[in-house]
C-alpha cells in the first residue's frame, strides 16, 4: 500500500462511512451490518500549528479495494466493472440473503412429523427477524472498547448507537445445527394481550457449568402515527427473559433501546449451571400495549418470533434433536412453531 493512502480500520470492522444511530425516539439504527466494501482515504498533510486535519476518499474505482460491481462500459461494453463501497452495497447483499430465506420459508415441509412453518402472511416479518437473529457484536465490543477508550456504565448505550444488533453471520442465517435449535412462530396480538411461547429446555444443558446462549428476536408491523415523535401507535415486545433460569446475562445491545423500535433482539449467554427438571420449558411472553395512541378494540398487530438455544459442540451435539422430539410430541396442539 502506498504511503499516500491510509487504511484506518481493522479488517471486518464497522465502516466509517456509514451513518450511526440512534434512530427515532432513540431506537436502534442501523439494525444490522453487512459487507459494504472497504474504503481508502488520502493521507492528510498537517501543517505546523494545526490541531485538526480533514481526510478525503482516495480514487480507487479501478484498482480497489471495495466490492467489484457491474458498471457502464465504453462503447456499449457489457462486461465492465468498478470497485465501490457504501451502505447500498450492503443493502443489496442483505436483500439477496433475505430472498434466500424466503425460499426456505416457502419450501414444503419434507417431514410430516414436524409442525408446519407459519403462514405466508408472517414471512416478511420472519425474514426480518431471522436476519437480526443471525447477527451479533462478536469481537467488535472488545476491540471498540479498547480503540475508543470506552469505560463506565454508559458503554453499552454508546456501542448500541454505533453497532445496532451487530454483523450478520450468513452461516447462521435460517439454519440450525446439532448444537443449536431454532424455533419460529407468528401471530396476531391485540392490546393488553399476552401470548406465551414455551421453548423446551434440552436435558443435555442441565447442571452443566459450560457456555450456552439463548437468543430471542421479535419483529412486528408497527401501526404509525405521522404527527408525533413517538411514531408507533402501539408496541409489541417480549418481557425480560428469565436470566436465572437461562444461567446467563444479557449481552450486546442495551436493554432499554431494544424495545423502542419494531425489532427486538436480545442475547442471554453465560456459563452458570442451569437448574431445571426434565420437561421444563423456557417461557417467552409476547405482550402488546398502547404507545402513541390507543389501539382500537378488535385491531390486532402481526408479529414474528424467533428463539434459539445453543452451546459449544463439545458440550452437547444433541440439542436440536432433544428440542425437536419435545416439539413433535405436542405438534398436534401447537401448529405454528417448528425447530
Amino acid at each position: 500500500m502506498p504511503d499516500t493512502v491510509w487504511d484506518i480500520t481493522e479488517p471486518d470492522a464497522p465502516a466509517l462511512y456509514g451513518a450511526v444511530g440512534p434512530g427515532v425516539d432513540r431506537s436502534i439504527k442501523p439494525d444490522i451490518h453487512h459487507n459494504g466494501g472497504r474504503a481508502l482515504y488520502t493521507r492528510p498533510v498537517v501543517l505546523p500549528g494545526q490541531t485538526e486535519a480533514s481526510i478525503s476518499l482516495a480514487r480507487s474505482a479501478a484498482t480497489g479495494p471495495g466490492l467489484q460491481v457491474a458498471a457502464p462500459g465504453r462503447g456499449g461494453a457489457t462486461n465492465s466493472t468498478v470497485f465501490t463501497h457504501g451502505t447500498s452495497n450492503a443493502t443489496a447483499l442483505i436483500t439477496r440473503e433475505a430472498s434466500r430465506v424466503f425460499d426456505i420459508l416457502e419450501a414444503e415441509n419434507p417431514d410430516s412429523a414436524d409442525a408446519p412453518l407459519p403462514d405466508p402472511q408472517y414471512h416478511p416479518l420472519l425474514v426480518r427477524a431471522l436476519l437480526a437473529h443471525a447477527s451479533s457484536w462478536g469481537t467488535w465490543e472488545a476491540s471498540l472498547r479498547r480503540d475508543l477508550g470506552l469505560s463506565g456504565q454508559d458503554v453499552r448505550r454508546q456501542l448500541t448507537a454505533l453497532l445496532g444488533y451487530g454483523r450478520l453471520d450468513v452461516s447462521r442465517l435460517a439454519a440450525a445445527a446439532t448444537n443449536r435449535a431454532v424455533l419460529v412462530a407468528g401471530g396476531h396480538i391485540a392490546r393488553n394481550e399476552r401470548h406465551t411461547y414455551e421453548f423446551p429446555l434440552p436435558p443435555s444443558l442441565r447442571a452443566k457449568a459450560e457456555w450456552h446462549r439463548f437468543t430471542i428476536t421479535l419483529a412486528f408491523t408497527a401501526p404509525t402515527v405521522g404527527q408525533l415523535t413517538r411514531y408507533r401507535s402501539a408496541k409489541v415486545y417480549f418481557s425480560t427473559p428469565d436470566m436465572s433460569l437461562a444461567g446467563g446475562e444479557r449481552s450486546d445491545a442495551e436493554h432499554n433501546a431494544v424495545r423502542r423500535g419494531s425489532l427486538q433482539h436480545e442475547i442471554v449467554q453465560g456459563s452458570r449451571a442451569m437448574s431445571f427438571v426434565d420437561g421444563e420449558n423456557f417461557p417467552i411472553h409476547v405482550e402488546c400495549m398502547d404507545d402513541a395512541q390507543r389501539l382500537r378494540a378488535g385491531d390486532t398487530i402481526r408479529y414474528a418470533l424467533v428463539v434459539s438455544a445453543e452451546t459449544a459442540e463439545q458440550t452437547s451435539n444433541t440439542i436440536h434433536e432433544e428440542v425437536r422430539d419435545r416439539l413433535r410430541a405436542r405438534a398436534r396442539v401447537q401448529g405454528r412453531i417448528r425447530p
